[in-house]
């Protein structure tokens, strides 16, 4: 064997652009359980939990919700709530609030966990009858109270842990699809409203930004066939996460085993303009869509003074999230790709 000089190999390394190392779960696939909603302490500094939910409502209104354990510098954990809806009556809005760790209380004989007295709630174990509520008053009232009437079974492979160069990442897709219906107030203004919604939840033990450049999430408006989940995407170009590939009869979990932008391994320097996951079972056809989006949302707007959105933004990053809906071989493709 020849031995390079430690020079040599770090031009080679810089060269082939030091590709990560990503190792998928260990296991077989299963359904999500109890142990998989609640919360996954880790040992890191820079540990952060998120529950995620979409809803696409029936009149076209989009409605996302995040429930975020993390670490914000010099002021330790903190639990984080955003609220954004767009075009609720031709009109968006949104909110973010923060609260100490001890206002996060998890019931597990009932399945449940409250935040902030009640102000927020995912009560029952994610599926049929699983409720979504975010009530805050803060620059006016947002409001927020859903439940799924159905659900397809969410699934996640073996403990659902991914190996990102080193770091954990752990990701549980609860609810691919499910019906919902319930209410949405704006001010004095509260509405009943139906639509689908998905709904996972990821943690990590390094900041968002040190494991993925891009982070897209997706999921279609059927339950009889669809393709849904979140993809990240790593400095490098290297895929993590999952989907669940549904079909009548049965459901089954796929990886990304390449991620293209005009037919080429996509560089996540920039925000994509189209996009093609192809899978690792080439059985199933690439999921491709142009990513023209008809939202751009910067979470630190939900902070409010100029300390409190620079802690976050160095906890988290300069997030922003691009949101749209595009027309796929599959039908129609909700997604979202959130960067820095």
């Amino acid at each position: 064997m020849i031995k390079l000089p430690k020079i040599a190999l770090i031009v080679l390394c810089l060269t082939a652009f030091c590709v990560s190392a990503v190792n998928n779960p260990v296991g077989e696939a299963r359904k999500t359980n109890a142990a998989d909603f609640f919360r996954h302490p880790q040992k890191s500094e820079n540990y952060n939990e998120m529950w995620s939910y979409v809803f696409i409502l029936d009149n076209g209104t989009k409605i996302y919700v995040n429930y975020t354990w993390m670490y914000v510098p010099t002021q330790g954990f903190k639990i984080g709530t955003d609220f954004s809806v767009w075009n609720f009556k031709g009109k968006s809005y949104s909110v973010g609030r923060q609260y100490p760790t001890d206002r996060f209380v998890e019931n597990k004989n009932a399945n449940s966990i409250s935040i902030n007295n009640d102000d927020y709630l995912m009560e029952k174990l994610p599926g049929v009858g699983h409720r979504i509520l975010f009530s805050a008053n803060k620059n006016g009232r947002k409001f927020l109270d859903l439940t799924f009437t159905s659900a397809v079974n969410g699934q996640v492979q073996g403990d659902g842990v991914f190996s990102v160069d080193g770091a954990k990442f752990g990701l549980f897709v609860h609810i691919p699809y499910g019906r919902v219906k319930g209410r949405l107030g704006i001010g004095e203004d509260t509405v009943e409203v139906q639509g689908y919604g998905y709904m996972d939840h990821a943690w990590q033990t390094e900041k968002p930004a040190e494991m993925a450049t891009r982070m897209i999430t997706f999921s279609m408006p059927s339950s009889k066939s669809f393709i849904a989940g979140r993809i990240s995407v790593t400095k490098n170009g290297e895929p993590f996460g999952y989907a669940i590939n549904h079909l009548e009869s049965s459901s089954g979990i796929i990886y990304a085993s390449s991620v293209l932008e005009d037919e080429k391994k996509y560089s996540p320097k920039k925000f994509p303009k189209n996009l093609a996951f192809v899978w690792n079972n080439p059985a199933i056809a690439p999921l491709k869509f142009e990513a023209k989006a008809q939202e751009t949302f910067s979470i630190l707007s939900n902070f409010d003074g100029f300390l409190e959105r620079n802690a976050v933004k160095l906890a988290l990053g300069e997030l922003l999230y691009k949101r749209g809906r595009s027309v796929t071989e599959y039908g129609k493709l909700d997604w979202v790709i959130a960067g820095f």
